[in-house]
């Protein structure tokens, strides 16, 4: 059983209102409503969809809604990420995907709306030939030194133990250990990337860590679950050329360790990427 269906199995007989933004592209809205109506089961699961009046009556006009009003309601903002923050904070939905709204703009509102101040995102990958792995940071302002690295993987083996997975780490640096006395970043990339796999091995003796260097093909190779990037940029770097060039996927990505389920995705990911974000959205939804 996949990483993704492992989700959604955890959806059933669970009831959710699933909240997602809407943006100025009719093309990838139409992806949204198409992924909402053919991702779930409607008798367990309803949308809110947040956008300006512009998108919204886009929407409205569509055939797809009209045969699907029942199970989607349509929210029409001015301020679109703040409307669907609220909506959540009140309860009036049990979980967020990001959608279409701008990363800056939702990033503040969290921090303004929901006072969450440190956030640490896993996304769920799957490779070309089908293998699925969590992987982070893919923030560019996320987990880039040793303190925020630790408090990262900490989660994230949380989330992975959450499934009845058992976590398997590899930490990726910038060099092969022979390469140390090359370039100071490089040396620094590897120990740094030492010293967490000597911390989690001296605080967990039975988990599976080590450090990949820059090998990432062998990580996979080994089957790993949980891929730890140098730093922000880098892991933003390799999901981009992963699902962008490489013909690989992505379903989501949690902001891990709050109280409310929240899911990112891109702005112009696939339609697997929203219909993936919106499963996990509904099994996070238990949660709370």
């Amino acid at each position: 059983m996949s990483i993704l269906e492992k989700f959604y199995q955890r959806t059933k007989g669970i009831e959710a209102k699933i909240g997602i933004g809407l943006g100025d592209s009719e093309v990838h809205n139409d992806k949204i409503l198409k992924a909402a109506i053919s991702a779930l089961e409607p008798r367990y699961s309803s949308f809110f969809f947040f956008g300006s009046r512009k998108s919204i009556d886009h929407i409205a006009n569509n055939k797809l809604f009209s045969k699907n009003k029942k199970i989607i309601t349509l929210v029409e903002s001015d301020e679109p990420t703040s409307e669907i923050l609220n909506y959540l904070k009140t309860n009036q939905i049990s979980s967020v995907v990001r959608g279409n709204l701008g990363s800056t703009k939702f990033l503040q509102g969290l921090q303004s709306i929901l006072k969450i101040l440190e956030i640490n995102r896993l996304a769920l990958l799957e490779t070309f030939t089908g293998y699925q792995f969590f992987f982070g940071p893919v923030g560019i302002d996320e987990c880039n030194n040793f303190d925020s690295k630790i408090v990262f993987l900490n989660k994230a083996i949380k989330e992975i133990k959450a499934l009845n997975l058992e976590p398997k780490v590899s930490i990726l640096s910038g060099g092969r250990i022979g390469d140390m006395g090359r370039n100071p970043k490089v040396d620094s990339s590897i120990e740094e990337a030492q010293k967490v796999v000597s911390y989690f091995r001296d605080k967990f003796s039975s988990l599976m860590i080590e450090h990949s260097e820059i090998l990432i093909e062998n990580a996979i190779a080994k089957k790993t679950n949980l891929i730890i990037a140098p730093d922000g940029i880098t892991g933003n770097l390799i999901y981009r050329t992963l699902v962008h060039l490489g013909g690989g996927k992505a379903y989501g990505a949690i902001y891990m360790d709050i109280d409310r389920a929240i899911v990112d995705t891109s702005r112009v990911g696939d339609i697997s990427e929203i219909k993936g974000a919106l499963v996990l959205a509904h099994s996070l939804s238990s949660r709370y």
